[in-house]
């Protein structure tokens, strides 16, 4: 019997809500939580157990260290871990010999944070969480000992092996209650690249407008680096991990040949639109269409190898190199990220200088809480310090922390007191940690979340008598706030880049290492490449709601291109044999390279424009090998030069 139209949508709507991607991340943001709250419940019960005096230590590396996905919480335990001990080992070498002068100490503290902060701004991936580690565990152990630098050691050892039990319980819990798994992960993210890709080119094909075109390169740019993100959690998720990273570099090369062939197609597409058969000089459409036909069947190939290499992913063999074409098998260099010295220099010198200001103001005043507040604003420093407006993130920490407060000072004066045994205290904690962990599997209220759930087991005394001290956790709780709004004035004076700056700043390195490779001044061809693409995945954003943001795009591609196209002339140079081909090649050479080295707008000049044309005609009237090549090398250089004139 047919059930009447009416009463479908009714019955369908259950089924439509229990699938729909809101309960989705609901059901997964619960999960994630009761797995935290089961691994802080074992780590405070193994501290407890042992006799450990701080365990709100362990409840914060589990919080701080816990992952959707089990092997990125495999990773950054481990790069947790090794940033403490790191971090211990420095401040128990640094505080005896500087014990003697407070003053001092704290900057040579400040100095090891600031280096810290360094490296980790350098190094750009997963991996740079034990560097800030090493720096903020400095901080939490190293000013409270400034006065009393006798307990230093104590303090080092009973934080490493805190820290070391919440790794574990979090590890643990996560790696075996239902894990999420790196892979399925990596394989939806490879799948949703290559499918946008192959669809942009087919819109590219069809005539797309620019604009569009532009927005989905910048797009493919920034899921190139957050694949590479998602590679470093590869090693700890399976035992198929090592080949899985050592594919996705093969394909990394690959689809970098697929933006540049692309960006080119495109180009020469509109070009060829934009100036019909029958212009006064046919010679150079001529080569664009024949350069044309080649670049699109190298595209289409490329298309074909990320879909093998895809295909090799899922498999996830060792001896996968066997199975795919030599030329895939033999280019894996991966992701190579772009570092700027000098703005990871000015964020940890921004660090280094409030952290030691804020020292030496407390140990003028002698306030009996101060050392707290140093370690806030280290903290803060170090962990805030890698993004370039960290003022939002701090704000949003510090409003997570008022409520910690809050919640802490219950827990000591109304809730703990009433308590006799381990299961009650679990019970009555887990309320709060449940809330906490929810929030934490949603990125907007991450640090929100954080921030109460590093501060109330700190405020309401956690630990193995749960007395509460309403004196000393009203002055941790002044000494948090103090910290915390003194840390967000030095960050904002400090270490905040405007955006405007930054956009400025990574747009003039780009056109710097163009015109560095357009002189021959690069080695490695293929890093140089990779290196270039990550610069465009970080400018795109800053570029979003910019009138001219498509066009910038679109040129730098054009000049990267171009710039290649230089330099392989100029490699290419050394086989002319006659002197015709060499004398107009030296002068081509040398008026592309002053080409790229003036500042924007590099609009072509008529001299450069005559110097392709001597050239090829040179190249075409000699009988030197691999004309063809050349020629389309130049077709390429002048159809990349004129990029900046439509």
């Amino acid at each position: 019997m047919q059930i009447p139209a009416p009463t479908l949508p009714w019955l369908s709507r259950p089924s439509a809500l229990l699938t729909s991607p809101a309960l989705k991340v609901d059901r997964e943001a619960v999960l994630f939580s009761l797995k935290c709250l089961l691994a802080a419940i074992l780590g405070l019960y193994v501290s407890l157990r042992i006799g450990l005096t701080r365990p709100f230590w362990v409840i914060g590396t589990v919080y701080l260290v816990s992952q959707p996905m089990s092997g990125a919480t495999l990773s950054r335990g481990l790069f947790r871990l090794l940033g403490t001990v790191g971090g211990a080992v420095a401040t128990v070498l640094l505080v005896p010999r500087f014990a003697n002068a407070p003053l001092v100490l704290s900057v040579v503290l400040a100095a090891w944070m600031g280096l810290c902060l360094y490296l980790a701004m350098l190094d750009r991936t997963p991996r740079a969480y034990a560097f800030l580690l090493a720096g903020y565990t400095t901080s939490l152990i190293g000013f409270p000992a400034v006065m009393v630098p006798g307990d230093v050691f104590t303090i080092a050892i009973t934080r490493v092996q805190e820290i070391s039990i919440g790794i574990l319980a979090a590890t643990l819990v996560h790696g075996l209650l239902l894990p999420r798994r790196v892979s399925p992960r990596v394989h939806a993210r490879v799948a949703s690249i290559l499918g946008d890709a192959e669809r942009w080119t087919q819109d590219m094909r069809a005539g797309a407008r620019d604009t569009e075109l532009a927005e989905d390169r910048s797009k493919v740019a920034a899921d190139l680096l957050e694949l590479h993100t998602l590679s470093i959690h590869l090693p700890f998720d399976s035992a198929h991990g090592v080949a899985q990273v050592q594919i996705l570099r093969a394909l990394h090369d690959r689809m970098l040949d697929v933006l540049m062939l692309s960006s080119a197609v495109d180009e020469s597409l509109a070009q060829l639109r934009a100036h019909p058969v029958g212009t006064a000089d046919a010679a150079w459409p001529d080569l664009l269409r024949a350069a044309l036909c080649t670049r699109q069947a190298e595209l289409d190939a490329a298309h074909h190898d990320c879909r093998l290499l895809e295909e090799q992913l899922h498999a996830a063999r060792p001896d996968w190199r066997r199975r795919v074409p030599v030329h895939l098998a033999s280019k894996a260099n991966g992701h190579v990220l772009h570092r700027d010295h000098r703005v990871a220099l000015r964020s940890a010198l921004g660090a280094f200088v409030g952290i030691v200001l804020s020292c030496a103001l407390w140990i003028a005043t002698a306030w009996s809480d101060g050392a707290t507040a140093v370690s806030i604003i280290g903290t803060a420093c170090v962990l805030f310090g890698t993004a370039e407006a960290p003022a939002g993130h701090v704000m949003r920490y510090l409003l997570g922390s008022t409520i910690g407060v809050v919640i802490g000072l219950i827990y000591a004066l109304v809730i703990f007191p009433g308590l006799s045994d381990f299961v009650g205290l679990a019970m009555a904690l887990a309320p709060a940690l449940l809330l906490c962990g929810s929030f934490l599997a949603r990125p907007p209220f991450i640090m929100a979340a954080l921030g109460v759930v590093l501060t109330f087991p700190l405020i309401a005394g956690l630990g193995a008598t749960n007395a509460s001290n309403i004196v000393g956790a009203l002055n941790s709780g002044v000494a948090l706030f103090v910290g915390t709004a003194a840390a967000l004035c030095s960050m904002s004076l400090l270490q905040t880049l405007d955006s405007n700056r930054s956009r400025a700043r990574l747009q003039d390195v780009i056109r710097r290492d163009i015109a560095r490779r357009a002189a021959g001044q690069v080695r490695n061809a293929s890093d140089w490449t990779s290196r270039m693409v990550d610069r465009l995945a970080l400018l795109a954003p800053r570029l979003r709601g910019h009138p001219d943001a498509a066009r910038t795009l679109r040129t730098m591609f054009a000049d990267m291109r171009a710039a290649s196209a230089v330099a392989e002339l100029r490699v290419i140079g050394r086989t002319l044999k006659d002197r015709s081909s060499r004398e107009c090649h030296a002068l081509l050479m040398h008026r592309a390279t002053a080409h790229f080295r003036t500042p924007t707008p590099r609009l072509v000049n008529a001299p450069l424009l005559e110097s392709l044309e001597r050239t090829r005609d040179a190249v075409s009237t000699g009988s030197a090998p691999g004309t063809e090549h050349v020629l389309a090398l130049l077709s390429g250089l002048r159809r990349d030069l004129l990029a900046h004139e439509d």
